[in-house]
């Protein structure tokens, strides 16, 4: 069973990276992509998916915010944060937010490919409890 992922984030050109990123990985499917935070809460509410990434910077709502708002009815699925600038900047926001970790996108591949292994490893953990 692949990693169902849902992307979002303002930025055309950055979803179609992450996407394209994404895609390369057998076990992994991109299930929808959104642009800001109400299309991404209607798409989780729609895909389920297992990871959400999703970028702090949104219009109209934060991506804090719109964390907060579906982890109140997907509580098991896991949301990265991500963001052009330093964790250290975002860091006190993330610890006290109820996302499941942040990706600076500097860095994005190893940092995705962090996640996707890490992710994985979780979901095989479970298999064997």
């Amino acid at each position: 069973m692949k990693l169902r992922v849902l992307i979002v984030d303002d930025m055309d050109s950055m979803r179609l990276l992450v996407t394209q990123y994404l895609r390369r990985h057998d076990d992994v499917e991109v299930v929808g992509e959104a642009v800001d935070g109400n299309e991404a809460i209607k798409k989780a509410k729609e895909f389920t998916p297992d990871v959400v990434l999703m970028d702090i910077s949104l219009p109209g709502m934060s991506g804090l915010d719109v964390t907060r708002k579906i982890k109140s009815f997907l509580p098991h699925v896991r949301i990265y944060l991500f963001s052009a600038y330093e964790v250290d900047e975002f860091r006190e926001l993330v610890i006290d937010s109820p996302a499941d970790g942040f990706i600076q996108k500097s860095c994005l591949k190893p940092e995705l490919l962090d996640m996707i292994g890490k992710e994985l490893g979780l979901r095989e953990t479970k298999k064997k409890d």
